[in-house]
């Protein structure tokens, strides 16, 4: 599995778009805080820009590479059958997992349940770890067993 490259270090990173979004984050930031960008620490403005341009840069790559990306707000609520569509799973399996406090849930809206999408992908990525590891596990036992699969 390669290195998620938002994380990389900086000294990796091209300059130019890295002054790119140094001047992008300013910006926005303006524009959010009315002209006083100085409610932003240099610390937090540093930790913006080396992730603005680590997502840049992945992102490229993989356009580059001919695959899809979509933008998503991790901490987004989303209803019960949104995250059981996410996780490919019956909306009953979904409520079962979220009674058995496999996923955590918010608060109820009225009747609804909700449930984080950072939640259900932390979910997801366990899921498909154990299920991954299960699979290495089955492949070891029938090659030491010489089942030829």
């Amino acid at each position: 599995m390669r290195p998620n490259i938002a994380t990389q270090p900086r000294a990796k990173r091209s300059p130019l778009l890295r002054g790119a979004c140094e001047k992008s984050a300013l910006a926005v930031i303006s524009a959010m805080h009315g002209a006083t960008p100085g409610k932003t620490s240099s610390e937090e403005m540093t930790d913006l820009v080396d992730l603005l341009t680590g997502v840049i840069e992945q992102t490229t790559e993989l356009l580059l590479a001919g695959k899809h990306v979509r933008v998503i707000e991790d901490d987004d609520a989303m209803t019960t059958q949104e995250a059981a569509d996410l996780l490919n799973v019956s909306r009953p399996y979904l409520v079962k997992l979220l009674e058995m406090g496999q996923i955590p849930q918010l608060p109820k809206v009225g009747r609804h349940r909700r449930v984080t999408r950072t939640a259900v992908l932390k979910y997801k990525r366990t899921r498909d770890a154990q299920r991954e590891s299960a699979l290495k596990e089955l492949a070891a036992l029938s090659q030491s067993h010489q089942l030829g699969y």
